[in-house]
């Protein structure tokens, strides 16, 4: 039986834990804190169940996420009310139900982003392209073109193409002038022919935990409060891991700390000059804050809020932050998971989460604490009262989302960026030129929104593996 050594315990190791397990291979898991989930991890707090980040499911059971739990047996749950999602354009609202792309929705979205009544059929080709999309080849040819020259071939109308640098900014933590046509279209479509929006019960943290869970059952180990120092390398391939308390000797080594970070722990001369310095090259996602608030009152009838203004510009608003500026109006993407899973609050008690993407590269900057305060103060005015119902809020900026990404100095919120260069062909594949040395997670395969990444790079990494290194 091979022995497999996976690092972290982020969706995409933890799925991979289990998919290897079931395989046939003896694994072993190591993680440097103390709980699982990495980027999804949770934590509580007075009762609270808390979601580290800000996440939302567009696939749900249907996805990556349900396909990896049917493949191991794991106990994972998708909640899915419905309507999901209420959008707002400044007063303007309309819901989303879980099936948006019929008639009448795409009506009532239409008069709420308010497209220039010349423009509706060039309007409506584009989305229904953009919703259209069935397999890999229907996106293929528009990997390498960004989403904002994509809606440009179809109509210049500015409110298109500001309501899709939001929808782009809060799915790919990207604004639609740099993130790619090709992988918008991919989460954007599956969102909306899934039917099946959804929390999982129990929060983000309940899909790692039940792959681990899983994996357990069938023999998967797992080491909690271990730091990798080092992949050993012996003649062109991965002989092991190397902690701060053992050393783990492995024939299949699976990295879900990142691309970046996988070189440098298994040693930058390991690999050849052309691969680090292409390593070297690769841009993150955006980066994040959040406010999250634990409530006396049930502050949302649905699950998901989005609300933006006419000023709303992600390319803009990114720019002036690296000036120094505070946005004036963001655009908020406004999760209250409670509407979805009561027991992740106390009785009569609610979470309500909101967060808005920031240059990654902010992180020792006061900016962020400024603009948290600005968020503050529109959550206010679009919560009337909300103050004198909160028990507490919890303010986190790009620091956080560091420790979230295992102290790899990135506050990048997803990984590698989905951007027209980065995507498709262009991703970095999970088998690196260290023979036996793969990687897993959103840096490495995969498509999809978030933690549905990680699912899908999972899915097609186990597969490799058991190609190139079978089992017995």
């Amino acid at each position: 039986m091979k022995r497999a050594v996976i690092i972290g315990t982020g969706v995409g190791g933890a799925a991979m834990a289990a998919l290897l397990t079931v395989k046939g291979y003896e694994v072993t898991v190591l993680e440097r804190n103390e709980y699982a989930g990495g980027r999804a991890a949770g934590y509580e707090r007075d009762g609270f169940v808390c979601d580290m980040g800000v996440h939302y499911s567009g696939q749900g059971e249907n996805g990556p996420h349900g396909e990896v739990a049917r493949k191991v047996g794991a106990n994972l749950t998708f909640l899915r009310p419905d309507p999901f999602v209420r959008f707002m354009k400044d007063d303007r609202w309309c819901y989303l139900p879980v099936q948006f792309i019929n008639p009448v929705t795409v009506v009532q979205l239409a008069r709420v982003v308010k497209f220039k009544l010349r423009n509706y059929p060039q309007c409506g080709l584009a989305i229904l392209k953009l919703a259209g999309a069935r397999t890999i080849k229907d996106v293929e040819p528009y990997d390498e073109m960004t989403l904002k020259d994509f809606l440009h071939s179809y109509t210049d109308d500015e409110e298109l193409h500001r309501v899709f640098d939001v929808f782009c900014g809060l799915l790919m933590v990207m604004p639609y002038d740099e993130a790619s046509a090709g992988e918008f279209m991919w989460c954007f479509s599956k969102w909306a022919q899934m039917k099946s929006s959804s929390y999982p019960k129990g929060g983000f943290r309940s899909i790692s935990l039940s792959f681990l869970e899983a994996a357990g059952r069938h023999g998967t180990t797992v080491r909690y409060g271990e730091s990798v120092r080092e992949i050993r390398v012996a003649g062109g391939r991965a002989v092991g891991v190397e902690t701060d308390k053992d050393f783990y000797p492995a024939d299949v080594v699976v990295s879900n700390a990142g691309i970046k970070r996988t070189v440098a722990i298994a040693g930058a001369k390991n690999f050849p000059e052309e691969y680090v310095e292409r390593v070297g090259r690769l841009k993150d996602s955006k980066g994040a804050v959040t406010l999250k608030y634990a409530l006396d009152y049930r502050p949302s009838e649905v699950p998901i809020l989005f609300h933006y203004s006419k000023k709303a510009d992600f390319s803009k608003n990114l720019r002036e932050m690296l000036e120094g500026k505070i946005p004036e109006d963001p655009a908020l993407f406004m999760p209250s998971p409670t509407v979805c899973d009561p027991g992740l609050a106390p009785p009569g008690k609610h979470l309500l989460m909101v967060t808005t993407i920031v240059p990654e590269d902010l992180s020792a900057s006061p900016l962020t604490e400024r603009f948290l305060d600005q968020i503050e103060k529109k959550m206010n005015n679009l919560f009337p009262g909300l103050e004198e119902h909160t028990i507490w809020k919890h303010r986190t900026n790009l620091d956080w989302v560091n420790q979230m990404a295992g102290g790899r100095g990135t506050a990048s919120v997803i990984g590698l960026a989905q951007s027209a260069d980065q995507v498709g062909r262009n991703k970095p594949s999970p088998r690196t030129p260290v023979q036996g040395l793969y990687l897993v997670g959103c840096d490495a395969g995969g498509r999809g929104i978030g933690t549905e990444q990680a699912s899908d790079s999972a899915l097609n990494t186990a597969e490799m593996i058991a190609a190139d290194i079978p089992p017995y």
